[in-house]
């Protein structure tokens, strides 16, 4: 019963904020950890621990969003080092859901906590659902800035992403691109424009096979972002080797160390 109300204890904690504490090696703006498909509080939460050991950050709030939509905020998201982690009650909802919802938490975190420029790791379909949250909000100047993104296994050219099937879809590309563009990345591309000038992207990949895939996402899928974006704002890493599947993207101490490398510079 001891080791059961410990356990208990601490998946608790893993949808809590914690305290402020004093660290020096804070980064230089909030970030927001969002989620992928079907995730919930394990999916960021070693990561945010980790990093609040390593001192980058707190993990000062964690947001909520209902199946309407509506957000709740526990915590406070201005602190120093503020780290953010968002939780969908609806975690298999689609995109454009999602978007939506990430605006409301974005236009909540800019009116009630003055936060006016933030950064956001996201993993898998996660990062899909922020990116086509920037091609239809990113310059809008009511909302905050997103100064930097980084995108964790993203299946930008899956026909659904985040859903597993028993074949990995496989994007074959040119030099501009998929082939076989899907309905959703046709989408993003075409409303590619909107996206603000000044989010710097880092699109981390996980390779297993020699090339072919991270175990669930295709390479070829994830590498798909590189075609929508401008070479000045891209930048790409393919993390190789039994670490890089698909689940343990977001608990690779490699992948810590380059993700604390772009944002703090």
């Amino acid at each position: 019963m001891v080791l059961g109300g410990g356990a208990t204890h601490w998946f608790r904690l893993l949808a809590r904020p914690h305290k402020r504490i004093s660290k020096k090696n804070f980064l230089m703006r909030p970030i927001l950890f969002v989620h992928g498909y079907a995730g919930n509080r394990f999916s960021f939460g070693l990561m945010l621990k980790r990093f609040e050991k390593k001192g980058w950050g707190v993990k000062s709030a964690v947001v909520k969003v209902n199946a309407n939509g509506k957000v709740r905020v526990t915590g406070d998201p201005s602190v120093s080092g503020a780290m953010i982690q968002v939780l969908f009650e609806n975690n298999r909802a689609p995109v454009d859901d999602q978007a939506e919802w990430l605006r409301n938490i974005l236009k909540s975190l800019k009116q009630n906590y003055k936060v006016t420029d933030i950064d956001i790791i996201a993993h898998s379909m996660g990062a899909v659902s922020v990116l086509s949250y920037l091609t239809k909000y990113g310059s809008d100047l009511t909302l905050p800035v997103v100064s930097k993104l980084v995108t964790l296994g993203a299946p930008y050219n899956d026909i659904e992403p985040g859903k597993s099937s028993k074949v990995i879809e496989q994007s074959p590309m040119s030099t501009k691109g998929p082939l076989q563009p899907s309905a959703i990345y046709r989408r993003l591309k075409k409303m590619r424009h909107s996206i603000s000038p000044k989010t710097l992207f880092l699109n981390i990949i996980g390779d297993i096979d020699n090339g072919k895939s991270d175990g669930t996402v295709s390479i070829s899928s994830a590498r798909s972002l590189r075609y929508l974006l401008d070479g000045q704002v891209y930048s790409e890493l393919v993390i190789k080797g039994k670490k890089a599947t698909h689940r343990n993207l977001h608990e690779n101490r490699e992948i810590d160390f380059e993700i604390n490398r772009f944002l703090s510079r």
